[in-house]
């Protein structure tokens, strides 16, 4: 068995830029979450985490709407998150209580983002909400 608490992830899980997260039906739901852009914060998520605060989570901007390249893994993430897949216009097009070291989730319709969050979030969104991203401090 690898023991991959001995390598040093830092070379590859530089600090992410951050955006916050209002829901446009309750704007006292706001959210920070980290910005992941590139294929390594894509790629790596979560994984090897811990712990997750309950107001913080990830977005992934897509450029596309598909099933397949919104997909997911659960790899190597050692807990529960709540996995939210957004359309073009921010809007939840499906939602999962995605289980740690599920090998894969996908959407039942095409989306564009993703945001993950603690798994006690799955109820504070529904299908249908919408989202706003924004860039302030």
């Amino acid at each position: 068995m690898v023991n991959f608490t001995k390598y040093n992830l830092s070379m590859i899980q530089q600090p992410l830029k951050s955006v916050k997260i209002y829901l446009e039906s309750n704007p006292a739901f706001r959210i920070t979450a980290g910005l992941c852009q590139t294929f390594s914060t894509r790629l790596l998520g979560f994984v090897f985490k811990n712990t997750l605060d309950a107001d913080y989570g990830l977005f992934f901007p897509g450029t596309t709407s598909s099933i397949v390249n919104s997909a997911i893994h659960m790899f190597f993430v050692n807990f529960n998150l709540a996995v939210f897949w957004l359309d073009e216009n921010y809007s939840v097009v499906d939602k999962v209580l995605a289980q740690r070291w599920h090998p894969f989730y996908a959407p039942s319709k095409p989306a564009r983002h993703i945001l993950e969050l603690h798994e006690s979030r799955l109820a504070d969104i529904s299908i249908g909400d919408r989202l706003i991203i924004s860039n302030e401090k």
